[in-house]
């Protein structure tokens, strides 16, 4: 249990000591009246109502009663109107925060909340024999977040990446690969090689005829055809490696759509047999269904008149599928916000057909959009709108800022150094600008924003840690004997009372799909330590027992920073 967590619980007894109320009616919430000092407060209307009080003599009856020891996280309870108000013990709470983040390390924050739940996380999901364009890079950061942050939380995490190999251009594509029979570059110039192969196959005549012929075979089962497709599968997974290793991606199944192809068959046979869908000229569609709000939703087909599955059906058998092997708890899509009304109604048929049990979510991804905020972009960032250069620009913007600051302070430094902080800051700046806003937002790419060594962004936290870092190195071993009760400087209880939140950031970051609560906290984190930093020496402190005591306080502020940062799959530099 956390320190706000035994805060609340040590609140809760004490009410119950009174016996002027019982536990159902003890809600606590944040205190809502303006200027008020303190951390927690109970409304008593229902309390009040019940016992036949008036609820503002009632509170005062119920502040009165409280008793809290010197050594409680509880403070005080006073009364306000019809509600008591508790506050935190400064003295008693800096120990405690302090304690919970040297005892915790790298594992501060995290807790035991998922044991024994399996969570699939579906997210990327880029197509074959195509580089991977701006609504994939979205997706692939926010589903390596909210993975990090549930396995945090104890989670089985499965990740899954769902390629595309059902693109109406993947007979060009197999056309124009034997064809050509060999490629050029590495990783995404190798995809950018395919892709102009097939482009420039395209431009004869001939080859629609062709390509439709390829796409007839790979859906027969034609081996020459599945054999290819797998040669285009290997290719497309290798060159993608690279990119993923950058931004801390790693999956534990990767699947075609086509895997699903078979099962998608038993979708359609059983959606007939349970009267879900009709058949009308060899296509089965489903009429008048409602999702789980009672909302009508729009009529949609299982097949084509060929017999040919569509990608919901497909989806709908993934979700078959994953229950089978996993019986997750919860199945998290993380895709593009224009697939709303498609996982509405995939959700709905797998359910109706009683094919999972799991909470069933679609995290909708907004779009990155160019410099002027359009999602096509001005033809000067064409060359960014794929993966690898936008991470490449990043970097580059990167290592001229730090050489600069660099020179600036008159700092030596090392080209290898200069590198790969260069890219942990780029790369970071890019992960950071997409998980800041809300998943459903559109992101501007805003490189001065992006990279501000001020402001909201990667590279000023990074920098806040890189500073705790050097006070670190500075203040030399710290002592293993100190007293938190030294910390009673508002600038250190306020850094205290933001460190003493990160573990219920991260439950809430889980329970709202939103990595942007973790970014939020980093940042408010990072502005707290800021403003102690510039309140309260720590090096020149006034005694030795304060000294130790602000030691603690920087190291502890490090540790829960890199926590934070490692939730969102950036690096936490040193030295900077």
């Amino acid at each position: 249990m956390d320190t706000f967590a035994r805060f609340e619980q040590a609140i809760r007894d004490a009410l119950l000591d009174t016996t002027l109320i019982t536990a159902d009616l003890i809600d606590l919430v944040a205190p809502k009246a303006t200027g008020v000092q303190a951390d927690l407060a109970l409304p008593c209307f229902r309390a009040a109502k019940i016992r036949g009080s008036n609820p503002a003599q009632f509170a005062q009856t119920l502040a009165n009663a409280l008793k809290f020891s010197h050594e409680s996280l509880v403070l005080k309870a006073t009364a306000l109107g019809a509600y008591v108000n508790f506050s935190l013990n400064p003295i008693t709470f800096a120990q405690s925060v302090l304690h919970d983040i040297s005892q915790g390390k790298a594992g501060y924050g995290r807790s035991n909340r998922g044991q024994q739940q399996a969570v699939v996380v579906d997210y990327s999901s880029p197509n074959i024999a195509k580089r991977m364009r701006v609504d994939h890079v979205r997706s692939t950061m926010i589903g390596q977040a909210i993975v990090n942050i549930y396995r945090s939380l104890g989670y089985q995490v499965i990740r899954m990446n769902h390629w595309g190999d059902y693109d109406p251009q993947l007979g060009i594509s197999l056309a124009a690969m034997q064809h050509f029979q060999h490629r050029n570059g590495n990783g995404e110039s190798m995809l950018a090689s395919l892709e102009q192969q097939a482009q420039q196959y395209q431009a004869d005549d001939q080859v629609h005829d062709l390509a439709q012929a390829w796409a007839s075979k790979l859906a027969s089962g034609d081996p020459q055809a599945i054999s290819l497709l797998q040669q285009l599968v290997d290719l497309s997974l290798n060159a993608n490696q690279a990119n993923y290793r950058r931004l801390g991606v790693a999956f534990d199944v990767q699947h075609c759509e086509s895997f699903y192809a078979r099962e998608a068959q038993v979708v359609i046979k059983e959606a007939l047999h349970y009267q879900i869908a009709q058949l009308d000229s060899h296509v089965a569609i489903v009429k008048d269904l409602l999702d789980e709000q009672g909302k009508a939703l729009p009529t949609l087909l299982l097949n084509r008149s060929d017999g040919s599955t569509l990608y919901i059906t497909r989806d709908i058998a993934a979700i078959k599928y994953r229950e089978a092997l996993y019986q997750p708890s919860k199945i998290i899509y993380v895709v593009k916000q224009a697939q709303e009304l498609h996982f509405r109604q995939a959700f709905t048929i797998s359910k109706t057909l009683g094919y999972t049990k799991a909470d069933l979510a679609h995290v909708a991804c907004g779009m990155i959009l160019g410099p002027e905020g359009r999602a096509n972009p001005h033809p000067r960032f064409s060359t960014t709108i794929y993966l690898e250069p936008l991470l490449d620009e990043a970097c580059a913007r990167a290592k001229t800022l730090l050489k600069q600051k660099a020179i600036e302070a008159k700092t030596a430094f090392t080209s290898e150094w200069l590198n790969e902080v260069a890219e942990q800051v780029g790369v970071g700046a890019v992960i950071y600008h997409n998980l800041q806003h809300d998943p459903a937002h559109d992101v501007v790419v805003d490189w001065d924003r992006m990279l501000a060594f001020d402001g909201n962004s990667a590279a000023y936290i990074q920098y806040m840690h890189a500073r705790c870092c050097s006070i670190l190195r500075d203040f030399g071993r710290l002592p293993q004997n100190y007293n938190g009760r030294e910390l009673t400087h508002p600038a250190e209880q306020a850094l205290l009372k933001e460190l003493a939140r990160l573990p219920q950031v991260i439950v809430d970051a889980a329970d709202r799909y939103a990595p942007s609560v973790v970014a939020d906290w980093l940042y408010a984190t990072a502005k707290a330590f800021a403003i102690f930093y510039d309140a309260c020496p720590v090096l020149k402190a006034e005694t030795l027992a304060l000294r130790a005591a602000r030691g603690q306080l920087v190291a502890a502020t490090a540790q829960a920073l890199r926590n934070g940062l490692g939730l969102l799959s950036i690096a936490a530099p040193e030295r900077m």
